[in-house]
């Protein structure tokens, strides 16, 4: 192999929200991909046209090596059963170091064939990687154009000027060979994150070839003379009132030429319309910036603002930038904005609060990791998943550092769908800072034009050495001044909370399980101040999805090495509070359905409770990001709001109830009800009612006032006088009206004369190195008589309209036995017996019905998803006739 000569000048790809010109070279489909264990060829001879890809396996992009070999058929369905197992190169556990032995650990090449236009000649041409793991050599046409010392990071973009190795109207060949992360020595570290890298912490197993490949997309792009870069809109607003917004705008404009340039900068935003001039030298990058004192039309007048959702509409903006050089276009930027300010705060006792618009918002929102063990990151997942945040009225994702640094696809569906973003930079401390340094300013470079982003973290549950912590501020105070940050996620310790920045993480308890009342009778880790971690514990995914992850034979009983293995890295066994609370308050269940339906009903409690409490407790409690939100592969119970399937069950609806933005609530600590408004607007007279009824359904109980509740706010309506002749297990019906008397909130509690109480709690350390939890409360509450529910039968009636690209399907549930339905689901399948349409977007769901109550349901699913099968209506329940 020839020895690398010409270096090429390299620099990184720094252009924000930037859509693809039409005559961008897109390098997607087509590519052929092999082991360099397989390969007799040198580089220049793999770089170049007429080698035989007979042998090599045929692929699109973005792909990794293992997902590529998967879908090939080389391995098994790794996210099935055991399979993951099987495969060369696993291992269990949390690791770091590739094992030689590894079929990953050799080099890989990617090739890819493509033909450039004659029309072309001329033209300045780039080539950008903008996703590799961990390291690449990059040859075009038998050209080595960058060396692994230089392509490293997987999350970095790289830009090449390749005109002058471009053949046109011939085949090119670009070849990049590939070096997986983990080729460290095989030692013991303390540390969960060393190489510029995807990791997963406890959350799934890794993946044997640890991600490695092209991941993200590879094109050309094509221009004259001048190229533009990060093109960047502040908006500065005038508060309180909101009627104008300053908009300042820049762009780096780079002469690409060994001459002198002169040309303007011309940018239009609907009909606003600016225009600068500019000299570059030869080489030269020059940032040309647009100001309001400057250009008046800058200033807009009653902007159309960009809010979070429930409480506003997502506006969004345009603005094209072109370069002109003697009035011809050389090249051209569109970026995507919002008008909006955002905001972080530390109020009185130290805590982290956020504003938007400068207005206070309650974040009641969840942990955001990687989508998809094998990064098959698709359009679906993402849209499924943001959207699934959106219709909980979820208003926040915090994206962890240790999962990739986020795609435009995600900040892209945030921005549209109204969750705000808090960006965490990495895990822990990379020993190459210049490295990490890197990768931040590009990320910051390539996201902050998104409205969704509002905030930095450090690093996870540890601080940044002080030479990064500087840079990271440095940067951000250079890119993007109006961001806030804090070097460190969340303290352990709550006085250490003014050393982290105004947050918390959460503790053994709550991740493993937390009661409903628990964010209510706990301070310093229940519904106070700022968590960015803590949550309910292990979360069930429902029968559906989880009879789809592993053999019949594994379903039950669970103890068994599949299904733990489908949970987290520690097992199963770190989850021994939830079984045993489930156990306790619920029954013993005898079969694999059983143990998943109670599951969904102990996940809605607990996460009813954690988000409610919240949602009293304003503003002292000022937001929780609950560990955590998604899951990058199939797991049966874990920490999941939305499971790899895109099925959400009882935890999701329970937190959907609970994040209504006009709700009505109970308090476990003190019996009250109350009413709590997130809209930016009063609400008065408001009819609140409550009815208490013993397990028999006698109502033994009720009482309601009238209330008014004030914008962005919370109001007490009354308490209940619980009597005392309550059976062991009761309930609670809370109903909200508004002044026009229709019914805007309700909710149905089960309760229990039983209590709560905590016991004794110890870690203990399993034979496979993990900390586990055991704890043993003195007390469950025990709803065990709900197994002695009659049967009772729901009459439905649904219709099916089509709107655009989806389907929506207006259900009518009533409950005509006599005795309660109690948490009743609805299911879309695909024909009787199919599989569920994922995702579903239920209004409601796990609803309960009194004898001859009636209810209006509507869902929402893509028409995509149902394909050429025909929509079932698929009706359970505790206790509902089949």
């Amino acid at each position: 192999m020839k020895r690398f000569i010409s270096p090429l000048l390299l620099s990184f790809l720094f252009f924000a929200c930037s859509t693809d010109k039409p005559n961008n070279i897109q390098l997607k489909k087509g590519w052929s991909l092999q082991s360099s264990v397989k390969i007799n060829a040198a580089a220049e001879t793999i770089s170049s046209p007429g080698l035989d890809v007979s042998g090599w396996y045929q692929i699109d992009i973005p792909k990794t090596v293992l997902a590529a070999l998967a879908d090939a058929g080389v391995y098994p369905n790794p996210y099935f059963g055991l399979n993951l197992k099987s495969i060369p190169g696993f291992k269990e556990g949390r690791w770091l170091s590739m094992s030689k032995e590894s079929p990953f650990y050799p080099t890989w090449w990617y090739r890819k064939s493509f033909v450039v236009s004659d029309e072309f000649k001329g033209k300045k041409m780039v080539l950008h990687l903008d996703g590799i793991n961990y390291k690449a050599n990059v040859w075009l046409n038998g050209q080595k154009i960058a060396d692994s010392s230089d392509v490293i990071g997987m999350f970095r973009r790289f830009e090449f000027d390749v005109d002058k190795y471009i053949k046109f109207g011939e085949e090119n060949v670009l070849a990049v060979e590939i070096s997986a992360p983990g080729k460290i020595p095989d030692i013991k570290y303390h540390t969960k994150q060393i190489e510029a890298t995807t990791g997963w912490d406890d959350h799934n197993p890794q993946p044997p070839d640890l991600n490695m490949g092209i991941w993200r997309d590879v094109y050309i792009s094509i221009s004259d003379e001048v190229v533009l870069k990060n093109p960047y809109v502040v908006t500065d607003l005038d508060l309180p009132k909101l009627d104008k917004a300053f908009l300042t705008i820049s762009i780096d404009a780079v002469n690409k030429t060994d001459k002198p340039v002169s040309g303007k900068i011309t940018g239009t935003i609907e009909n606003i319309k600016i225009s600068k001039s500019f000299n570059l030298e030869a080489g030269k990058t020059k940032t040309i910036k647009f100001t309001p004192d400057e250009f008046k039309q800058l200033i807009v007048q009653n902007p159309r603002l960009w809010w979070t959702h429930p409480v506003g509409k997502q506006n969004l903006y345009t603005l094209n930038l072109d370069a002109q050089i003697n009035g011809k276009i050389s090249d051209s930027k569109q970026v995507r904005f919002g008008i909006r300010e955002v905001s972080t705060y530390i109020n009185d006792e130290g805590w982290r609060g956020y504003k938007v618009n400068g207005k206070n918002i309650l974040i009641r929102g969840g942990a955001w990791m990687t989508s998809d063990m094998m990064l098959n990151l698709s359009n679906k997942r993402y849209d499924a998943l943001i959207r699934y945040a959106r219709e909980a009225n979820l208003n926040a994702l915090r994206s962890e550092g240790f999962s990739i640094r986020e795609t435009d696809e995600f900040y892209n569906l945030c921005d549209e769908y109204g969750i705000l973003v808090i960006q965490q930079l990495f895990g822990r401390n990379l020993p190459d800072e210049k490295l990490a340094v890197s990768i931040i300013k590009d990320m910051i470079l390539r996201v902050r034009n998104h409205p969704s982003l509002i905030h930095f973290l450090g690093h996870d549950e540890t601080f940044p050495t002080e030479s990064l912590d500087k840079a990271y501020r440095d940067l951000i105070a250079k890119y993007t001044p109006e961001r806030t940050y804090q070097p460190h996620s969340g303290a352990f310790e709550i006085e250490n909370r003014y050393k982290t920045g105004g947050t918390r993480t959460g503790t053994f308890e709550l991740w493993t399980y937390a009661t409903p009342s628990h964010y209510y009778t706990h301070k310093e880790d229940g519904a106070w101040g700022f968590a960015q971690s803590g949550g309910i514990g292990g979360i069930f995914a429902p029968y559906e999805s989880v009879k789809k992850m592993m053999p019949k034979k594994d379903l039950w009983p669970v103890n068994n090495e599949t299904f733990s293995f489908h949970t987290v890295l520690q097992g199963l066994e770190y989850f021994d509070l939830v079984q045993k609370s489930l156990n306790e308050r619920y029954g013993k269940p005898t079969g694999i359905k059983e143990l998943l339906m109670k599951g969904q009903t102990l996940n809605y409690e607990s996460a009813r409770g954690m988000y409610e409490a919240y949602g009293r407790n304003k503003y002292e409690a000022l937001g929780i990001t609950t560990w955590k939100y998604d899951a990058a592969w199939p797991a049966a119970l874990t920490w999941q709001y939305v499971d790899w399937y895109l099925n959400v069950g009882g935890a999701y609806y329970g937190a959907k109830k609970a994040c209504e933005p006009l709700h009505v609530q109970y308090s476990y600590d003190d019996q009250s009800v109350y009413v709590v408004n997130s809209f930016y607007k009063d609400f008065n007279d408001l009819k609140v009612t409550a009815k208490v009824f013993n397990f028999d359904l006698d109502e033994v109980y009720s009482k309601e006032n009238v209330v008014s509740v004030a914008s962005d706010w919370k109001t007490e309506a009354f308490k209940i006088d619980f009597p005392n002749n309550l059976s062991k297990t009761y309930f609670v019906s809370l109903k909200l009206f508004d002044n026009s008397g229709k019914e805007v909130s309700n909710n149905f509690y089960w309760l229990s004369t039983v209590p709560d109480i905590q016991g004794s709690k110890e870690g203990k350390k399993t034979e496979n190195g993990w900390w586990v939890l055991k704890a043993n409360p003195k007390s469950y509450a025990d709803f065990k008589s709900l197994n002695d529910l009659p049967k009772v039968k729901v009459d439905v009636n649904y219709n099916v309209e089509k709107n655009g690209n989806e389907s929506i399907v207006k259900v009518k549930l009533k409950n005509t036995g006599s005795h309660l339905a109690f948490q009743v689901h609805m299911a879309l399948t695909k024909g009787d017996g199919g599989d569920e349409i994922s995702p579903t977007f239920w209004e409601d769901n796990y609803v309960s019905l009194f004898p001859g109550e009636s209810r209006n349901i509507s869902a929402r699913y893509y028409n995509d998803d149902l394909k050429n099968s025909n929509m079932y209506l698929k009706i359970e329940g505790w206790n509902i006739e089949n």
